[in-house]
């Protein structure tokens, strides 16, 4: 679901995406509708520097997008398979099996649009 993006929504952005500060200092505005996509899709150059970017963040953050997801707000359905099961992955460490099987479920069931 598209939103627009909170002041939380936009730090956390920026852990995930060091090089987004210089994007706008170079006056480049990346407007985004939601955290995971753009970064998954656009600026990840593969699943391994997915995983390097989601493993900045702390299990605060983690938890907080993983509500996201689960009440709708965050779009996890407009990842890659294996992006996806990256952010599982890292879900299961830095939260619980329990959080990765529930965002897991939600992917399945194709939940969240890609806004």
């Amino acid at each position: 679901m598209a939103r627009e993006l909170s002041e939380r929504d936009r730090n956390i952005l920026k852990k995930l995406v060091p090089e987004f500060e210089d994007l706008q200092s170079q006056g480049i505005d990346l407007e985004y509708m939601n955290i995971l996509p753009p970064v998954a899709n656009h600026h990840s150059k593969d699943e391994k520097d997915f995983e390097g970017r989601l493993n900045r963040l702390s299990a605060e953050d983690m938890k907080y997008i993983s509500d996201l997801i689960l009440d709708g707000s965050e779009s996890l359905s407009c990842l890659y398979p294996e992006f996806a099961e990256v952010y599982f992955t890292v879900a299961e460490k830095k939260l619980s099996s329990e959080a990765a099987d529930q965002l897991r479920e939600a992917y399945e069931s194709g939940e969240g649009s890609c806004g």
